[in-house]
């Protein structure tokens, strides 16, 4: 009874097989299907489901053993299933799947190379050994990552030497990691980021801000309207923006309002700061131009290094030791573009000002910091202000011998003191350069 059973249903199941050989191509058999088999043999049923699929197999001899299954699925997902329930191993090798044991997989695989183009060859290391993991996420929870994590990072190696991944794997694998690696293996877009650095004493500062917000002298940007027909008795009208900034090109720009044309009113902050440096109120500290690819660190650093002493004093003798430590303007700025064409930047900034103390024969450092994230357009400047700062300065004029007399001294000599407060004005604007543009770097 046994027997007659298992016939018909393997007779059921090649029933169905003819019929969809007959209707339908291979392409289109992913379709789900209903198969039960009771007691069949595990290579019949696997050679079945395969040419439901248009697969070709080819089985090891050692292959054998019988295989139940009443269930309703695609034919590739019950082949796997089939092959999993077995302990057997699919690799694909080009237009065939090999059917083998697990112990003689290894055989099947070898070692494949991709040569990097334009990505880190790390990161895409870290993306291959995710492809290759047989569970996610590589953590379970704890803090020693699964065996699947362990066994794909041994299979992926990065040759520095030719700027090329390694990676170990049968053809299918390989195949699949590839593709991944093809798809995130492109040319990063670049930023080209240009800083203005302006020192500005308070009270220069202090006008410069109200005129950022109480302008009373907006401007009106020339215009030139286009209409376009937009069917029968449709038209719509686009206007062409031309701005006069007198070759400095264009700077930070603050709308408000709308005329007539329905164009907003705009104030060119800009024009304020090059009439304060002009006027002697603002100096020009630095102005470096920096490319860098997105999601990428740039770091602007205007000044030097400082000596700071350190004493190690013991029983017998006492040892000075010097490090240094970065003083001055310390720009870092992080971007990042999106499809929109608005650019997200990460910026980082610190004055650190070094201070003299002559009780201690060491520096004392002020540091001021700011940190902010800031979403701009193509070519809009933003602006980082409130790190302010105060220098003292003595100055002793004296004639020589007479001016270290003690107490008559102080006849021949004067001494001047003197105080200033100023505030470090940061503009930072951001330009997203076409792609294969290679930017320029320019230091200061």
């Amino acid at each position: 009874m046994g027997i007659r059973r298992q016939s018909f249903f393997l007779g059921s199941l090649a029933a169905v097989i003819a019929l969809g050989s007959s209707l339908v191509s291979p392409s289109a058999s992913a379709s789900p299907v209903q198969v039960q088999v009771e007691g069949g043999e595990v290579r019949d049923v696997m050679m079945s489901l395969a040419r439901m699929k248009g697969m070709s197999l080819i089985f090891d001899e050692d292959i054998s053993g019988q295989v139940t299954i009443s269930a309703s699925a695609e034919p590739e997902q019950l082949l796997r299933q089939v092959a999993a329930l077995k302990g057997l191993v699919l690799v694909q090798e080009e237009n065939a799947y090999l059917v083998t044991l697990p112990s003689k997989a290894a055989a099947l695989k070898r070692v494949h190379v991709y040569p990097v183009r334009h990505a880190d060859p790390y990161e895409l290391a870290r993306a291959a050994s995710l492809s290759l993991m047989a569970e996610h996420p590589a953590h379970d929870g704890k803090e020693k990552e699964t065996p699947a994590a362990e066994e794909a990072k041994r299979r992926i190696l990065v040759d520095s030497a030719t700027n090329s991944l390694l990676l170990y794997g049968d053809a299918a694998e390989a195949q699949h990691t590839m593709s991944l690696l093809r798809e995130l293996d492109v040319e990063p877009r670049q930023v080209s980021l240009e800083a203005k650095v302006v020192a500005i004493s308070k009270d220069a500062a202090k006008q410069l801000g109200v005129e950022w917000q109480w302008s009373s002298l907006p401007r009106y940007p020339e215009h030139s309207e286009t209409y376009r027909h937009k069917g029968t008795n449709r038209e719509e009208k686009e206007y062409e923006i031309h701005r006069s900034t007198g070759g400095e090109g264009v700077p930070g720009i603050i709308q408000f309002g709308r005329g007539p044309e329905g164009i907003p009113f705009e104030f060119y902050y800009g024009a304020k700061l090059h009439a304060l440096v002009s006027d002697g109120k603002a100096r020009i500290l630095a102005r470096p131009n920096i490319t860098t690819l997105q999601g990428r660190e740039a770091v602007i650093n205007i000044g030097g290094e400082v000596p700071v002493p350190t004493q190690t004093v013991n029983e017998t003798s006492t040892t000075t030791t010097f490090s240094y430590r970065q003083a001055g303007i310390i720009l870092r700025c992080r971007p990042r573009l999106h499809d929109d064409g608005r650019i997200t930047a990460e910026v980082h900034t610190e004055v650190s000002s070094p201070l003299y103390v002559a009780d201690i024969k060491a520096y004392r450092f002020q540091n001021r910091r700011a940190d902010t994230t800031v979403s701009l357009r193509d070519g809009e400047t933003m602006v980082i202000g409130g790190l302010i700062g105060s220098e003292e300065s003595r100055t002793m004029s004296k004639i020589p011998f007479l001016g270290d007399l003690p107490i008559l001294g102080n006849f021949f000599r004067s001494l001047k003191k003197s105080h200033s407060e100023s505030e470090v004005m940061i503009f930072l604007t951001a330009h997203a350069l076409p792609d294969g543009s290679a930017g320029t770097s320019n230091s200061m």
